[in-house]
């Protein structure tokens, strides 16, 4: 293994100079002479770190260096162990304190501090900082209102050991170190210029401003800022700036001009509030596109329905297909579209069923049918009439009756003001009577399929209902005629005599029968019913469920 001086220079009192322990003890002739210098007193050697007297020493291989005194106090190069790269880079750094441009910056800030008011006991390169065996002494020593600070000036690289070691030092001691980089590169990738730029909370780098002659330092900070497309970047900046505009951390003891890490936040909430901002634009933009486009199929809608009007079409499927593709939002505005508001407070299912004619009737049809259409059957007219008088009063339309019955599955509630339309539309007694009784019911249901259930099964209706009344209603028997009522139950409604019989004992009718049945009819119809038993349909279940609850809970084969 080689052989690696740890302190490879040292100063010379006597002379002022410089000594390369690599050049002055480079042969053993060379060494000699120093060393007898030494012993004669002729050169009075110093070390350039802590100041602290050196000896001219051997090693156990007859290598000669430089040597701290046996009792010497601490010194980072006596009691740290650093690789040769750091002992070379500190080397430069002693040679470089010693170099004219090293003097001549030290001058120069110990002068024009002089002149700010507020500075006080200025020391240039002769103020030890002691702390329990450490000292440092720094370039440029001053008292700025009530504040120590110390200006290091740095000329050539500096290890990451030596910058933290300078900084926690100064640190302890209360006092603001300020590295005046004279030849710093904040662009730079070199270890020095990245090690010292994040080594920084505020990231501020200093020169000495020699474009005046007042004190200035041109102070490179990172400044924060937003561009296109709210992308967050970064820049340097240079700024001539006087000691009055330098702020102190009490905390990291460092000096600042520009607050990087504050600007940083700040222009990421900025930048924050812009995507929460433009996120809302966005969600607004794109609100007002699903509204166009919602509007323009609506409209393409209405003008289709308009044409089909027109035509008397009785196509209606396309656009059936259409409206069922449609989404919620998008058929919430086609309702809320002018084409299906009131005109003069008149209801549009008032105006088409007042000014249909005759081969209008599939529009009316396909409005009434199609659920997706919010159309209230139940409103009246601006003259205060129920759909159903609309419709009977419009002498065009021929299918009145069929008419009607959509209206009813549409969720039309039929009252008294309408009986006279049914009184009108029917002729015979049994018709009236049928047809206003299943006309009430369907006040009772919220189906199309039900509703449908109930005017196809009329007569089984007419009959539970007679049973219900102890009056026959909906057949052309006389009101005496009990036994011919009952007979006919048996033999036309075979398959749903079981709902038949339930609903005839349940309401006392059963007993009746039986009592009136002087011939036997009656009971020779049921036995024979029962001898043959066809088989029995219940698919009125839910029917009657609904209209005869009372009947639910009776006994019957199901």
């Amino acid at each position: 293994m080689s052989f690696e001086r740890t302190i490879k220079v040292a100063f010379d009192k006597i002379s002022g100079e410089i000594l390369e322990a690599n050049e002055v003890f480079e042969t053993a002739k060379s060494g000699f002479e120093v060393r007898k210098q030494f012993h004669k007193d002729e050169v009075e050697l110093y070390c350039c770190e802590c100041t602290q007297k050196l000896n001219v020493s051997t090693s156990k291989n007859d290598r000669l260096h430089f040597k701290h005194q046996p009792k010497a106090k601490y010194c980072l190069l006596k009691d740290s162990k650093f690789s040769p790269k750091e002992t070379d880079e500190l080397t430069k750094i002693y040679k470089s304190k010693e170099s004219d441009r090293h003097k001549e910056l030290k001058n120069k800030i110990a002068q024009r501090i002089s002149k700010i008011k507020g500075v006080s006991s200025i020391n240039v390169d002769d103020k030890f900082i002691i702390n329990d065996n450490e000292k440092r002494k720094p370039d440029v020593f001053c008292e700025y209102k009530g504040k120590k600070l110390v200006f290091e000036i740095q000329l050539s690289d500096l290890s990451l050991r030596y910058i933290i070691s300078r900084y926690e030092f100064y640190k302890r001691n209360g006092m603001y170190l300020i590295w005046i980089l004279d030849n710093f590169d904040v662009q730079g990738q070199n270890q020095t210029e990245r090690d010292i730029k994040y080594l920084t909370e505020y990231q501020n780098f200093y020169k000495l401003d020699e474009n005046t002659n007042d004190f200035r330092l041109l102070c490179t900070y990172k400044f924060p800022f937003l561009v296109e497309n709210n992308k967050l970047l970064t820049k340097w900046i240079e700024k001539s700036i006087s000691l009055s505009q330098l702020k102190f951390d009490k905390e990291l003891y460092q000096a600042y001009y520009f607050d990087f890490k504050k600007k940083l936040e700040l222009k990421e909430k900025e930048r924050l509030n812009n995507i929460k901002k433009e996120g809302k634009a966005e969600a607004e933009r794109k609100k007002a596109r699903k509204l166009n486009k919602a509007k323009e199929k609506a409209e393409e809608i209405i003008d289709d329905l308009r044409y089909l009007w027109k035509t008397e079409s009785f196509y209606f499927k396309p656009i059936k297909d259409r409206i069922f593709e449609l989404n919620e939002f998008e058929l919430k505005i086609l309702n809320e579209s002018k084409a299906f508001k009131e005109e003069e407070n008149q209801p549009k299912i008032h105006k088409w069923f007042s000014i249909a004619k005759r081969n209008n009737y599939h529009f009316l049809e396909f409005m009434l049918d199609c659920q997706y259409l919010d159309i209230d059957v139940n409103k009246k007219s601006k003259e205060q009439k129920s759909l159903f008088q609309t419709l009977f009063e419009n002498k065009e339309l021929e299918h009145g009756k069929y008419l009607s019955r959509l209206i009813l599955k549409r969720g039309y509630v039929f009252t008294k003001t309408d009986e006279p339309i049914i009184q009108n539309w029917y002729s015979t007694e049994k018709e009236k009577q049928s047809e206003l009784l299943l006309h009430y019911l369907s006040n009772k249901l919220n189906s199309k399929y039900l509703i449908d259930k109930l005017f196809e099964h009329r007569n089984l209706i007419c009959t539970i209902e007679s049973a219900k009344r102890n009056e026959i209603i909906g057949f052309g028997f006389k009101p005496n005629q009990w036994i011919a009522f009952a007979n006919n139950a048996v033999h036309s409604y075979k398959e749903y005599w079981d709902y038949i019989e339930i609903a005839f004992k349940h309401y006392g009718i059963w007993d009746k029968l039986i009592e009136l049945d002087k011939k036997g009819t009656f009971n020779k119809k049921v036995t024979a019913f029962y001898e043959e038993r066809p088989k029995a349909k219940f698919d009125c279940d839910l029917l009657f469920q609904i209209l005869y609850p009372e009947l639910n809970n009776e006994n019957y084969c199901g």
